[in-house]
């Protein structure tokens, strides 16, 4: 029950490249079931081949070793389309652009770690999140324009790309005229490399003014209460009741981030000496937080004994101290609270 620096579960690589490819082809989405009695259940294609349709291997999405999430299979080499919709100008690569607050958090934004005015893109590509039902290919172009989620439009403008259009490939495949690709500087579960803590740290200077509070408890009573998907709901009302007044006891701002503008959450981390929550994406927020801040992780029914490789990943590569207290476990969290 001590705080110590976090452990990245692997260590990171020592950088990314970035590659601009001209006359670019995304190749359609496509997802399918593996069988296997191991590793990866299904397997996706969809990713950057160059104007001789070879493979440009930084644009994959790695998988992490979760069975339920779909292995890259992208072959080396496709066969380049002739009538393939095409998009003009300079469009900076994406990723797969995920809906989930998490994923997009740690796996699409980091993607936009180039320098906003050395790129100098018209707008944003992506192909569709590797998770979510696959629907029969709509008609019209390869590419459809994405009706950003506000906390979604808010991160990408703090990231400098403020108004940009976004387009996601999903049945078909689409030609980009000059396509700026980022190697994925996060691996998920695994590591996180130095340029998506510099896109980190970039969003939260871009917001500016701190938050004012020294110790910050993100608390899922409220969430919890509105859900209808008993798979998000991971903890019982009597430990999240728990956990907000014990925080709140203890000097804690507790504040419920669902209801908060995304900026505001970022303030909050940003003004933070100590910043707690039960496991999962509200408290990936600590992104966002100086180094040498610390995270206090409370684990949930999903992660009840240990906490997730995730959290230790970001906390590990933005230099803060952690400690993890066990679902449930009253003694040990009000020992920690008592070592602040």
């Amino acid at each position: 029950m001590t705080w110590a620096p976090a452990t990245s579960p692997r260590e990171a690589p020592q950088q990314c490249d970035l590659v601009t490819v001209d006359d670019a082809v995304l190749t359609p989405f496509v997802r399918a079931r593996l069988r296997s009695s191991s590793g990866p259940a299904t397997v996706m294609t969809g990713a950057v081949h160059d104007v001789q349709g070879l493979l440009v291997p930084a644009s994959q999405r790695w998988w992490e070793g979760d069975r339920s999430t779909p292995a890259a299979g992208d072959p080396d080499a496709v066969r380049v389309p002739d009538r393939a919709p095409r998009l003009e100008g300079t469009w900076l690569y994406a990723g797969h652009w995920a809906l989930h607050f998490g994923h997009f958090l740690v796996e699409v934004l980091t993607n936009l770690w180039p320098d906003p005015q050395h790129a100098g893109p018209v707008g944003i590509v992506a192909h569709r999140s590797f998770r979510g039902p696959v629907v029969p290919p709509p008609a019209g172009p390869g590419s459809q324009p994405m009706t950003l989620r506000p906390w979604q439009a808010d991160l990408v403008a703090l990231a400098g790309y403020a108004g940009l259009e976004v387009q996601v490939v999903r049945h078909r495949a689409v030609r980009v005229e000059h396509l700026v690709v980022p190697e994925r500087p996060v691996v998920i579960k695994s590591w996180a490399a130095a340029p998506a803590v510099a896109l980190w740290r970039r969003v939260s200077e871009a917001v500016g003014e701190r938050g004012g509070h020294e110790r910050v408890f993100f608390s899922r009573a409220a969430f919890h209460r509105a859900t209808d998907n008993p798979r998000r709901d991971r903890s019982d009302d009597a430990w999240d009741a728990h956990l907000d007044q014990t925080f709140e006891a203890a000097g804690f701002l507790v504040v419920h981030p669902e209801t908060l503008p995304v900026a505001e959450q970022v303030a909050l981390v940003r003004g933070a000496a100590v910043l707690a929550g039960s496991s999962g994406s509200a408290l990936h927020l600590s992104a966002f937080a100086a180094p040498g801040t610390r995270v206090l992780e409370v684990g949930d029914e999903r992660s009840p004994a240990q906490p997730m490789a995730s959290q230790r990943m970001i906390d590990a590569a933005c230099g803060h101290l952690a400690a993890f207290v066990g679902y449930r476990d009253r003694a040990g969290l009000a020992a920690v609270l008592g070592s602040l």
